[in-house]
């Protein structure tokens, strides 16, 4: 009887802990973006809720405007899932 017992413990906290998830709601992002005229260097390392990104790409932008700079990066973060940081604030 007391073998059954602690079978049955042993297999009801083994479920039990089974069942247990971490969860996290906090995000962390780094971007960093590099552009020297003729290429576009981009990073991007995430962590947020557990789902861990990392991007590592460079770009041939010779020719491309400013907008269409920016719009490439906005499409990478767009596909990633990922809000892209603010803007840096105006110099004044």
């Amino acid at each position: 009887m007391k073998n059954v017992f602690l079978l049955l413990l042993t297999t009801f906290s083994l479920s039990a802990f089974a069942q247990t998830k971490t969860s996290t709601s906090r995000t962390d992002t780094k971007q960093f973006v590099k552009d020297d005229g003729k290429t576009m260097h981009i990073k991007i390392n995430s962590n947020n809720a557990g789902k861990e990104i990392n991007y590592d790409r460079t770009f041939s932008v010779k020719g491309m405007s400013k907008n269409q700079k920016d719009a490439l990066v906005k499409r990478i973060t767009d596909s990633l899932g990922i809000n892209p940081p603010p803007p840096p604030p105006a110099h004044h």
